[in-house]
């Protein structure tokens, strides 16, 4: 299956982005939603912070123009490496596949250049947890955010 993946500024939206942006939000996984909730306080919330923490982000855009993914990178003061971030809507399932194969090639990638990449899932989000363990994802500790349970988890250079 086609897709699409394109730069998103983190400071400024063309009137198709925002429309790309709304229906993205609309179509948010579960699970994606209850992590964001737990993060910020509201899905709207999460996303702009989301981007515009970023120094680096991507939308993925199915063969139908349908919103599939968003993620991204940070530099947090003072901590190696990067942060990381991926949310995705109901409409990847036909992409799973592909999906997997590509972003694990851009984490390695990333934790090449960075040394390490770093961010917490959902303990209650076991696609996620897969897919981290299937992009070379080690886990840590836990952490409570507004009440969920959530772990850290780690990618490093080889």
């Amino acid at each position: 299956m086609d897709y699409e993946i394109k730069s998103l500024s983190t400071k400024t939206h063309t009137e198709e982005e925002i429309q790309w942006l709304w229906r993205f939000h609309d179509t948010l996984r579960e699970d994606d939603k209850r992590e964001l909730i737990a993060a910020e306080g509201s899905t709207e919330k999460a996303i702009r912070t989301s981007i515009e923490s970023s120094e680096d982000c991507f939308a993925v855009t199915g063969e139908h123009g349908e919103p599939l993914v968003l993620y991204g990178k940070c530099v947090i003061e003072n901590i190696p490496g990067r942060m990381i971030w991926c949310m995705a809507t109901t409409e990847l399932k036909p992409y799973e596949r592909e999906f997997a194969r590509v972003s694990r090639r851009i984490l390695q990638g990333w934790a090449e250049e960075y040394g390490i990449l770093w961010n917490a899932v959902g303990d209650f989000n076991e696609p996620a947890k897969r897919w981290l363990r299937w992009c070379g994802a080690e886990f840590g500790n836990p952490l409570v955010l507004s009440g969920e349970l959530f772990i850290r988890f780690y990618i490093r250079r080889k």
